[in-house]
């Protein structure tokens, strides 16, 4: 029994750490394509399958270790490694058997003895994968996701999609860009002010005639960013499969890039075209705090902190739930709640980084 125990926390532990490779490559490669495909046709399938498989190695990880945990703690129970006995606890054992013990006895002393002196293995086995250097290295190479995900969601959010999914039904139906006039008075007329009281548009329901649609298309909530009028000229979006769906009108995004979506990575113009700018930003900052805290943090800390199940657990709870928020989204069914998601995938970029400030900050301290 204590063979296959000892043999199942290495699986266990090799286990973890195949979670932690899967779920810094699945989530990396996620990351890339959604941000090359914000222009594009949901449902994003790509981006979606390594959604789950980042998913499943986050929480998978965090369940490891702690089955792993209880392995380790009910280990006492089925002894199993032998531990190194000294020289002199050798020659202690020889001497009393020679003194007052026949050679059997002897034997039998030194075989109980050994049963004593078994124990578990508390640490991670010396090896390059428990070095100092490669602990800083993982670490540092863990925050290249954290950016790259990061990036793409807000990217996602800020690409426009409208929270009806009306932009991705479209798109799935063969959109068309077109240029229609405001047939009638324009309806429902707001004025569409910042925070500080500013005007910078407006948005009202239009009814609007198109050259090669039979009949008016209604175009609920459009944001212009002058007035409308009656005789208006406005850039639309449309399914002439599906007119009842109405129009999609919006002064602030290209409709001709949402017409012929294609995957991108960092395109010039459309609703991706400020992602490279956003990536720079985000790796800026990653490079700027995290790194220099990795490099600074004890790697007995680090190290702590990877193999943590209550850490590791944060984590994976934080990468499952930033992709359930955001699978709406890569489906093309609209965003559910944007405040909600927005503060997730802060909090998968923020999170790490304080650790990292906390675990640097306590370094210095000591």
């Amino acid at each position: 029994m204590g063979k296959f125990v000892y043999l199942l926390y290495g699986a266990l532990t090799w286990g973890v750490r195949l979670c932690g490779v899967g779920t810094w490559a699945a989530a990396s490669v996620a990351g890339i394509l959604a941000l090359g495909a914000l222009s594009g046709p949901p449902p994003l399938d790509g981006a979606l399958t390594w959604g789950w498989v980042a998913a499943g190695c986050a929480v998978g990880r965090p369940v490891l270790l702690w089955v792993r945990k209880g392995v380790d703690e009910v280990s006492w129970r089925w002894p199993y490694v032998p531990k190194p006995v000294s020289v002199s606890a050798r020659v202690s054992l020889a001497k009393q058997g020679e003194s007052d013990r026949d050679p059997e006895d002897t034997e039998n002393a030194e075989y109980r003895a050994m049963l004593r002196e078994r124990w578990w293995p508390q640490e991670e086995p010396e090896g390059p994968l428990s070095s100092p250097v490669w602990v800083k290295v993982r670490r540092c190479l863990a925050l290249i996701p954290v950016a790259v995900t990061t990036a793409a969601v807000f990217g996602l959010l800020g690409s426009g999609l409208n929270e009806d999914g009306l932009v991705a039904r479209m798109q799935q139906e063969g959109a068309v860009a077109a240029v229609g006039t405001v047939a009638e008075k324009p309806r429902d007329v707001r004025e569409d002010r910042d925070s500080e009281g500013a005007l910078y548009g407006y948005s009202s329901d239009l009814v609007l005639q198109v050259p090669d649609a039979e009949e008016p298309l209604w175009a609920r909530q459009a944001y212009t960013e002058g007035k409308p009028q009656r005789g208006d000229r406005v850039e639309l979006l449309w399914a002439p499969g599906q007119p009842g769906w109405g129009a999609y009108v919006d002064e602030t995004d290209e409709v001709a890039v949402r017409a012929e979506p294609r995957w991108e990575l960092f395109p010039a113009r459309g609703p991706g075209e400020h992602n490279l700018f956003l990536l720079i930003i985000l790796f800026v900052v990653t490079l700027a705090f995290g790194l220099p805290l990795t490099l600074a943090a004890e790697d007995d800390d680090l190290h702590e902190q990877a193999w943590a199940p209550w850490a590791q657990t944060v984590y994976g709870a934080i990468v499952a739930g930033v992709f359930l928020l955001q699978r709406p989204v890569l489906l093309g069914t609209g965003v559910p709640d944007n405040i909600v998601l927005t503060v997730a995938t802060g909090a998968c970029f923020l999170v790490p980084l304080f650790l990292q400030i906390f675990y640097g900050v306590r370094t210095f301290l000591r």
